[in-house]
């Protein structure tokens, strides 16, 4: 049997965010990622790192990010107390999905 090179294995991820009318991670963890995509559904937000937050989603946009962390991404209403609702779906490093279940 021939020896097989080693490759990058990778792992689904996703979740659901609320915006609010401050600014918000998506998610208070060191999460990293290769490939992110934030799925814009019932209202307009705001996306961003946080000191700039002027890139605009509307419902049905999705904004593509490549290799980061996703506790950098942050995210609040366009219109005050209009509450977006936002999927994150990600590929992530195995390893940290094995690190992070203990396996």
């Amino acid at each position: 049997m021939q020896n097989r090179k080693p490759s990058t294995v990778l792992s689904f991820f996703s979740l659901e965010k609320t915006a609010s009318d401050a600014v918000e991670r998506i998610t208070e963890y060191n999460i990293p990622f290769y490939d992110l995509n934030i799925h814009c559904y019932t209202h307009p937000v705001y996306y961003g790192d946080g000191a700039v937050m002027s890139a605009k989603m509307d419902p049905g946009d999705v904004a593509f990010f490549r290799n980061g962390n996703m506790h950098d991404i942050q995210v609040k209403n366009f219109t005050t107390g209009s509450n977006g609702v936002v999927v994150i779906t990600a590929t992530v490093p195995t390893h940290y999905v094995k690190q992070e279940l203990n396996l």
